[in-house]
């Protein structure tokens, strides 16, 4: 009996000992299941704002682009695995960062007081800046313009010229009626004030027919220093107008800052930061749903400007619009773009750690440099 009691012991000891080991394995199969799914990270979903040349698909359907060159090295530093999906307009981005539908946001986001109150930014990525496109000014009717307002503010030299011609022309005749010794009916002799003139305005222009001539030692004498002071005077007035056709041209393309907004029809992309700069300042513009759009409005004279980020601009403009549009120098104001995320987001100190070591390398400037075209 008591032999039977000890081998009914050990059948449940070994029972027991079974189990034990089988939980003690499927615990340690868990651990190891956790740890490696800790170990491995989640893969990261990016929303690419398309807006060449900053992000933009390609026809074979790959994505590329200066931000999408820049994010590839934060990820590659941070061994992070992510997911490109390319998004057309900004409030898709900015509700997806806030839904967390995506864990960052690249391309052409600039930094805005509006945005911010949404999603927080990253370090810096890009130098940007709200610019404008014009039309360029061409044709005829500009050019007789350009020259009417050079000739007005050369007025002052113009009426001295034409008053010292008046002059020489009265006092040529005068000289050539005292002091005359030629035969009255001598058809080069200046025998009038209208031939003193005809002969002033002659010399002056260089052109010398020969036609009216002074006969009198006095009257060569006036001519000499006629011609003398003509030459001088025609030179400043050709290299003054010249000088201010040149300088009307340089005013054309004047710095962004200065030109007066209000006066124009204004365009700008939806939701764009050219967009919110003129909500700022409370001016009226028309809304398009890409920079395309808006740039082709000015082209066919839909609108007077396009209001958008500088490097976007000057992109489409060298691409598709250099002939017939142009950006002015300077920026209206002046921006940045970066990384936007979720608010409250993990892997933001480690994106401004990894972008701070990258834009500021030599290797980085050069090749963000070869996206812009000018």
């Amino acid at each position: 009996m008591r032999h039977r009691g000890i081998l009914a012991w050990r059948k449940w000891l070994a029972i027991s000992l079974a189990g034990l080991g089988f939980a003690v394995g499927l615990a340690a199969s868990t651990v190891s299941a956790l740890a490696a799914a800790q170990h491995e990270p989640e893969t990261l979903r990016i929303a690419v704002y398309d807006v060449p040349p900053y992000a933009y698909v390609d026809s074979d359907g790959s994505i590329s682009g200066v931000s999408v060159d820049l994010w590839r090295r934060v990820a590659e530093q941070m061994e992070w695995p992510f997911k490109l999906i390319p998004v057309a307009d900004m409030e898709s981005i900015l509700s997806g960062l806030e839904q967390g539908r995506f864990d960052a946001a690249i391309g052409a986001i600039t930094i805005t007081p509006e945005r911010a109150a949404r999603v927080e930014f990253s370090y810096p990525a890009h130098r940007s800046g709200v610019a404008i496109a014009l039309r360029k000014q061409t044709g005829p009717i500009f050019a007789l313009t350009s020259y009417w307002t050079a000739v007005t503010e050369l007025g002052p030299l113009i009426i001295v010229i034409l008053a010292m011609l008046i002059v020489i022309g009265i006092a040529m005749w005068i000289v050539e009626q005292r002091n005359r010794s030629t035969a009255p009916g001598s058809e080069s002799a200046v025998v009038s004030m209208r031939d003193g003139l005809y002969w002033a305005v002659v010399t002056m222009t260089t052109v010398g027919y020969g036609d009216k001539t002074p006969k009198t030692m006095p009257g060569r004498v006036v001519a000499m220093v006629w011609m003398l002071s003509s030459l001088v005077l025609v030179s400043l007035l050709s290299t003054s107008l010249v000088s201010r056709l040149t300088a009307e041209r340089v005013e054309s393309r004047d710095l962004a800052g200065s030109i007066d907004l209000r006066e124009r029809k204004l365009a700008a992309v939806a939701q764009s930061s050219g967009a919110e700069y003129l909500d700022e300042l409370h001016l009226p513009y028309a809304k398009y749903k890409d920079l395309p759009e808006a740039l082709e409005s000015l082209a066919k004279g839909q609108s007077n400007a396009v209001i958008n980020s500088v490097g976007a601009l000057q992109y489409y403009v060298a691409k598709r619009y250099g002939k017939v549009l142009e950006i002015p120098q300077g920026l209206l104001a002046p921006a940045y773009m970066a990384i936007a995320l979720p608010e409250h987001s993990l892997i933001k100190k480690p994106i401004d750690q990894a972008l701070i070591r990258i834009t500021n390398s030599p290797e980085w400037r050069t090749l963000e440099e070869r996206f812009f075209v000018r």
